[in-house]
């Protein structure tokens, strides 16, 4: 029994720490190698780490440290990965020569993974020692700010399965003599990822890629790469995604390059110089869910290959002189479908009704064709469009209201056709619309059917029906658009006075209040033409993101401008020109500090030009003719910058500079500082007019007063006004008749 026992006893303690050494992974405490210690340290000292992130490197065991991972075993540091941040600012900042921190990470004889990727080495060199750490199985140097060329050195990390040197930042690989992509690529036979995109590489694509029969992920795009795309592409039989798109490569792609692709998901070449030669019968890679071939000149109708992809998600086949109708039956033969974008093409003939039953439909864009016929009214509750663009075509018939229920729906352009007809509360439903243009249309009714019946926070910031036959007042309703920062309803037949309250506009007030409530990819694909500066201006992706404009004018509204305008502080742009406004420009314009564009011509506006006008800093574009404006022009600061006399025409009792009517004295410009010298200038001449008034009225009343009140000083200064007038009398009398006697030459008086 006690033999029986004791062998228990060890069975367990056996057991136990046979337990702990398998948790441990076979080892109970450790610490790193102490020279790859020091090699980390080294590394560290190499950079400014401005945000603390290797403040836990330090102690003995660097195992334990941010970033670094250990072989379990061996306690050699296998991985590094101290990622900086890739689209905000680096952490960690390169205070030392490139060469130094690959000396240190040459020390780490086991180092597989490296990944530096978002931190700046001050446009360094990428250092060919990189090329002697021979172990390396992923290596990411992306967003680093390194420049020159990729050395080829590089070649000889033939163990490499990942090799990332994207340039986020914009391009950091460049400098000025050639940048091109060595022939060694082709000796990393194992690797699977390679991203070269968004630098500045130029040259050919080398047909040495196609010796990467591994490789699943090639990212070339966003570059300068010339040339052809070399036929060993279709020796790629692994690749999943191809991306050389936004380059300038020539010549033709037929379906030689994509014949042995048969992985290959997404296919990505758009923005070049090529032409897609790809016969009708060509049966394309049967997992291809991604095309983009923008650019890529087809010359001919909707390809017919695109209608055998099962699994196709998003064509994108804009600028490719596509001609002829869409297929009819395209909602039905890509089914899953989501995104579809053809602008810039030459299709005509009608919408087909079957994108009707695409309820996988997201994004679709048909801008800028021939397409003509009515939108199609059979849109469903259940679809969930994002965004929609038809604008610059020939559509013509009423709004389809079936259209009004997108609850989902970001942008809705429509501008540039034929639409016509009323548009009954077509905001109700529209709950997520940011964008909403219908300018340039025949749309009639008024402005309160469009947007009366919703009120509160909604998400629209730009709303534009700029040239339209719509009537009436501007209904109240429209000021509850709190994030409104586009409103253009220019060259409509409006009535009545402006409201005060879209002084009252949040964004408009304070670029605080802006709120970005929409997803940015949609906003980047949008794009607005607006009249600014007295021209037309394309606004996209971040500039009509920035661009806060009000534009009422050719309408016929009445009355003065509201005083509330000015409490719009963040406005870039206010034209209310040809109407029938009256009254004056309001006294403090001044404040709306960020005006860069104002407008006020045409109309039937009096008074004098505010001073406060000079203090618009920003001020490039300024049109006042046309109205009864009067008195001087305002001098000093920007106003004096606007030279050009014609954006006073039309005010014949304006004077000053850049006018050739000057002013009187009397009329005078001050010279404008702001509105504090203002201030302080008329408070020093009303003193100056009580202490003169005040010492007339003292000599006035010491003189007449005592003259009034006192009977016989009165008596005496009239007397003796007597006797001076007398006296003047006979010394004139006898000085007129000597000069009489001496014209007749009497030679008693010679």
């Amino acid at each position: 029994m006690r033999e029986t026992f004791r062998a228990m006893l060890v069975l367990v303690a056996v057991l136990f720490f046979g337990a702990a050494e398998f948790c441990s992974g076979g080892k109970t405490s450790f610490n790193c190698i102490e020279g790859e210690r020091k090699a980390l340290l080294k590394f560290k000292f190499c950079f400014n780490d401005s945000s603390d992130m290797l403040s836990s490197w330090k102690g003995n065991d660097c195992c334990e440290w941010r970033g670094i991972g250990c072989d379990k075993n061996s306690g050699h540091v296998v991985s590094l990965q101290v990622r900086g941040s890739i689209f905000d600012q680096p952490q960690l900042y390169l205070i030392d020569d490139a060469e130094e921190v690959v000396s240190s990470l040459l020390k780490l004889r086991y180092l597989e993974h490296l990944d530096l990727s978002g931190n700046d080495v001050n446009s360094s060199l990428i250092p060919p020692s990189f090329g002697l750490m021979k172990q390396l199985r992923y290596l990411n140097l992306s967003s680093m700010n390194f420049k020159g060329r990729i050395p080829g050195e590089l070649g000889n990390l033939t163990r490499l399965h990942v090799l990332d040197l994207a340039d986020y930042y914009g391009g950091a690989l460049k400098v000025d003599d050639d940048i091109h992509i060595q022939d060694s690529i082709g000796q990393l036979s194992k690797l699977e990822f390679i991203d070269l995109s968004a630098n500045q590489l130029s040259g050919n694509i080398p047909e040495s890629i196609g010796q990467l029969s591994n490789l699943e992920h090639l990212y070339f795009h966003s570059n300068k790469l010339n040339g052809v795309l070399p036929d060993s592409i279709s020796k790629l039989s692994n690749l999943k995604l191809l991306s050389v798109a936004r380059n300038s490569l020539e010549g033709a792609i037929s379906e030689a390059h994509f014949a042995n692709l048969f992985k290959l998901i997404s296919l990505d070449i758009g923005s070049n110089n090529l032409s897609c030669e790809m016969k009708s019968n060509w049966r394309p890679p049967p997992y291809l869910a991604y095309i983009y071939m923008a650019s890529c000149k087809f010359g001919t109708g909707f390809p017919k290959w695109l209608q055998l992809l099962k699994r196709i998600k998003i064509v994108d086949l804009s600028n490719a002189s596509i001609s002829g109708p869409l297929p009819e039956n395209i909602g039905h033969v890509m089914p899953g479908l989501y995104g579809l974008s053809l602008t810039n093409n030459l299709m005509n003939g009608s919408i087909p009704k079957s994108l009707c039953n695409s309820k996988a439909l997201l994004f679709l864009d048909l801008s800028n064709n021939m397409l003509s016929g009515s939108i199609p009214n059979c849109w469903r509750n259940d679809q969930s469009f994002n965004f929609i663009d038809l604008s610059s075509n020939n559509l013509s018939g009423l709004f389809p209201s079936t259209m009004g229920q997108f609850s989902s729906l970001f942008v809705l352009l429509l501008n540039n056709n034929s639409l016509q007809g009323e548009l009954h509360l077509v905001l109700k439903n529209l709950i997520s619309l940011t964008i909403l243009d219908l300018g340039e249309n025949k749309i009639s009714g008024n402005l309160t059917s469009i947007v009366g019946g919703k009120t509160g926070n909604h998400a629209l910031k730009v709303l534009r029906l700029r040239r339209n036959l719509v009537s009436g007042y501007i209904p109240l309703e429209l000021c509850s658009f709190s994030q409104l920062q586009i409103l253009d309803l220019a060259d409509n037949n409006l009535t009545g006075r402006i409201p005060p309250c879209l002084g009252k506009f949040p964004v408009m007030m304070n670029a605080a209040n802006m709120i970005y409530v929409f997803d940015p990819t949609y906003l980047d694909l949008a794009h607005l033409l607006e009249v600014v500066k007295g021209r037309y201006l394309e606004y996209k992706k971040t500039t009509l993101r920035l661009q806060i404009s009000i534009d009422l004018s050719s309408n016929k509204l009445t009355g003065p401008i509201p005083e509330e305008l000015i409490f719009l502080e963040n406005l870039h742009n206010l034209n209310l020109s040809q109407n029938h406004l009256s009254g004056k420009i309001p006294e403090k314009i001044g404040q709306m500090e960020n005006l860069e564009s104002l407008d006020f011509s045409q109309n039937g506006l009096s008074g004098t030009i505010p001073n406060s006008m000079s203090n618009l800093t920003k001020l490039s574009h300024l049109n006042l003719s046309y109205n009864n404006l009067s008195g001087p022009i305002p001098t000093g600061y920007q106003l004096q910058t606007l030279e050009d006399p014609t954006i006073y025409t039309g005010n014949p009792h304006l004077c000053g500079t850049p006018l050739l009517m000057k002013c009187s004295n009397d009329t005078l410009p001050p010279t404008i500082t702001n509105f504090k010298d203002n201030n302080e200038g008329a408070l020093k001449r009303m003193w100056f007019y009580i202490v003169v008034m005040s010492g007339f009225a003292t000599g006035f009343w010491g003189v007449v007063g005592t003259l009034i009140f006192v009977k016989s000083w009165r008596y005496a200064y009239f007397q003796w006004v007597d006797d001076v007038k007398h006296w003047i009398l006979v010394v004139i009398a006898l000085k007129v008749a000597r000069f009489k006697k001496m014209f007749n030459g009497n030679p008693d008086d010679q």
